[in-house]
């Protein structure tokens, strides 16, 4: 392969956000800047999709050939962009929004020579721009080197360590290329920059410790991967299956591969994703194989990321049958099915292996709410609404109808918490749509009079004043309010936070605030208040005890993936009449599917979002609550009384990674949230960008679409 000028030197771009579309300003007028039209591309496109784009664009006949250059704004010089490689993305290209374009006209071949094999990066200076890493291979700190291209690699090599006052004789330079560093000795200090590998914009780095070998400081396992053309789906799921601890770690330590080639290349790609050693990786020996094995996939299009892992791990597991039995170890488990004839009661059971869980999503959107009692319990409900429910009116009054049908409007306030702070309330005329999900908290309210009002309670820790859990709403007199008006409220609370930690009420410091911002202390002498709200004070040793036990009880138990659960495993009538062999006709009869113990150690769930039928394909987009950790089946399982294995196991499971599909049924884009295990940390992987999550809630997305759960241990 020639080498490229402009292509994909892939460095991970931390960012906030990502758009899916990329615009480039095109000059219409040669490299006049001022002069363009606008050219918009999905970034997965490829670099022949944009040629093409611009050929229609521009009308231009299909027997004119060219190429195009990109307008580099740190040097000021157009810089050629690589198109040996048709199937290069624009991502991979490092082709950026606003970058702006210039065509360059094919002209008549002339004869081959070393030159015109390894073009110069520019037609029209005779200058190379070069990052230089400060520091060995850090490629996010890095200072600007300009060289002729007609220099030496010595020349390169000397100014590179001249530049920062490091010793240069008899060291090396390296040269990030094709995602990894090429280590040029002084021996080929004779080698010319334009007949070389050496193109401008391109990373270049010192060694100044050399010994032989040279060091990265990156977290293992943080490693992109490079977009073959549309290969985004292949991506998602290669990240994915490796951030599962244990079957990384035993895919790592398999020895004989021989008779498994794609079980050979994914262990080389999970070597080179857990080195540290890079920032992202071209996976096309794997890619290229599984085509190979696979045919359906040996084409440029967008494929079902879930139908993929299915083939993909069914291909490593005939591979490595019969001496190894590593994938259904890991990833399949037994289901069984009980029919029950209605007739004469009698119950027949088939089991069948599984390897991933098809949870079914309706159209039916579902609303995740953080719901707070009056007696200070408080958890997350998801809330099902159709497209009718558009304002906090529509969804106070759909939430009571689920879960609190004894109440009425009155008794619900829908506020905005930050950090367990009451910010606003909101207008019940407010559209949900100009609201952000997890900012939604409906406060129940005591009943009240004309002359009462509703006040906060809020709760601290008493050291740092901080409010550890949401306020909740009191009912007190308008006027001349005494302790003993709230008394009654305050000992329900107290009683709440007593009984999960164990503390004495006389711990608990109660306090109340007036409208001129000051706090007084509350207790039975208090008289005539003002009050504006309550504060409830508790030491920060029971604060962390109270915390604990909100997280294991009200983290995993009300998303709505534990509903769809639960409607996957619920019996329900066939819709067919069923023929009873005991009865010898057919009857009525009752379905339950359940999980055999033990449950396999990754569990793998699919929310089926693509809908198919004879008249029409859809991808729904319903917004579905998961849990991060502790999703706890054992409700859902039975006994296999033919297994010898031990059955103490958990049925609880933690979540690793989340594969997304993000855009339409037609022009869509896959990327991965995973668990690094290195650091504990959350990352989103796109390709060959890796972005730390900040917030673990941005993980819980309408975009989700393969959960990959391991059991805890």
């Amino acid at each position: 392969m020639p080498y490229n000028n402009y292509g994909p030197l892939s460095t991970t771009q931390y960012s906030l956000s990502m758009s899916p579309y990329i615009e480039f300003r095109l000059c219409t007028v040669q490299h006049d800047r001022n002069q363009t039209i606008s050219i918009t591309m999905r970034s997965t496109d490829t670099i022949a999709d944009l040629k093409e784009k611009i050929t229609n664009r521009l009308s231009i006949p299909t027997s004119q050939h060219f190429s195009l250059e990109v307008f580099d704004t740190n040097t000021f010089r157009w810089i050629p962009i690589n198109d040996t490689v048709s199937f290069y993305t624009l991502n991979g290209l490092h082709l950026y929004h606003g970058d702006i374009l210039n065509i360059k006209w094919a002209r008549q071949p002339t004869t081959t020579t070393l030159r015109s094999l390894y073009p110069s990066s520019y037609t029209e200076t005779d200058y190379l721009t070069f990052y230089l890493c400060r520091k060995p291979f850090d490629q996010y700190d890095y200072t600007i080197l300009t060289i002729s291209s007609a220099s030496t690699i010595g020349k390169l090599r000397r100014k590179a360590y001249e530049k920062l006052n490091r010793p240069h004789e008899s060291q090396s330079l390296f040269l990030y290329y094709h995602d990894t560093w090429m280590k040029f000795e002084s021996d080929m200090d004779d080698g010319v920059l334009e007949d070389s590998p050496f193109r401008s914009r391109m990373y270049i780095s010192v060694d100044h410790d050399d010994g032989g070998s040279y060091r990265r400081i990156l977290t293992k396992g943080l490693c992109g991967l490079v977009n073959l053309a549309n290969t985004c789906y292949m991506n998602s799921v290669f990240q994915c299956l490796s951030n599962i601890p244990e079957f990384t770690k035993k895919m790592l330590e398999l020895t004989d591969e021989s008779n498994a080639p794609i079980t050979n290349y994914y262990k080389k790609l999970l070597e080179k994703l857990w080195s540290g050693q890079y920032r992202s990786f071209d996976p096309s020996s794997l890619v290229t194989n599984l085509k190979v094995k696979l045919p359906r996939y040996d084409n440029y299009r967008q494929q079902d990321a879930q139908e993929f892992m299915n083939y993909f791990l069914n291909l490593m597991q005939a591979e490595l049958s019969p001496n190894n039995t590593l994938i259904t170890d890991y990833f399949y488990g037994k289901i069984q099915s009980k029919v029950t004839c209605l007739e004469c009661k009698n119950v027949e059971s088939t089991n069948e292996p599984i390897s991933f869980l098809p949870i079914a999503v309706s159209n039916c959107n579902q609303k995740s709410i953080l719901y707070v009692k009056t007696n200070g319990e408080y958890h997350t409900v998801s809330v099902k609404i159709d497209a009718s429910i558009r304002t906090i009116a529509d969804l106070i009054t759909c939430f009571l109808q689920q879960y609190e049908p004894s109440l009425t409007p009155n008794h619900i306030l829908a506020a905005k918490l930050v950090d367990n702070r009451f910010i606003t309330r909101y207008n019940d005329m407010k559209y949900l749509s100009d609201v952000q999900e997890e900012e939604i908290a409906l406060l129940q309210c005591p009943g009240k009079t004309k002359d009462q009002k509703l006040i906060l309670c809020e709760f601290v820790e008493r050291s740092s004043e901080k409010q550890f859990r949401p306020p909740t709403v009191l009912v007190v007199p308008t006027l001349n309010c005494n302790y003993h008006d709230i008394s009654d409220q305050l000992d329900d609370l107290l009683g709440h936070l007593c009984s999960i930690t164990d503390a004495l009420p006389s711990t608990c410091q109660l306090s109340w605030l007036d409208w001129n911002e000051q706090y007084y202390i509350l207790d039975d002498r208090s008289r005539r208040l003002d009050l504006k709200s309550v504060r409830i004070g508790m030491p920060v040793g029971d604060v962390e005890l109270y915390r604990v036990h909100n997280h294991i009880h009200n983290s995993a138990d009300q998303s709505a993936l534990k509903s769809l659960i639960a409607d996957f495993f619920r019996e329900e009538p066939l819709d067919s009449a069923y023929h009873c062999h005991k009865c010898s006709q057919s009857t009525k009869a009752r379905q339950k599917s359940s999980l055999y113990l033990p449950l396999p150690q990754v569990l793998i769930i699919q929310l089926k979002r693509f809908t198919f039928d004879a008249n029409s394909s859809e991808k729904i987009d319903t917004f579905i609550s998961f849990p991060l950790n502790e999703l706890d089946l054992s409700e859902y399982t039975v006994e296999d009384n033919n297994s010898k294995e031990k059955t103490n196991s958990t049925a609880k499971y933690n979540l690793v990674a989340v594969c997304n599909h993000i855009g339409s049924l037609m022009a869509g884009h896959y990327t991965t949230y995973a668990k690094n295990q290195g650091d504990n940390q959350w990352y989103l992987f796109n390709d060959t960008n890796v972005t730390k999550v900040n917030n673990e809630k941005e993980i819980v997305t309408k975009n989700a679409y393969i959960l990959v759960y391991v059991r805890a241990n």
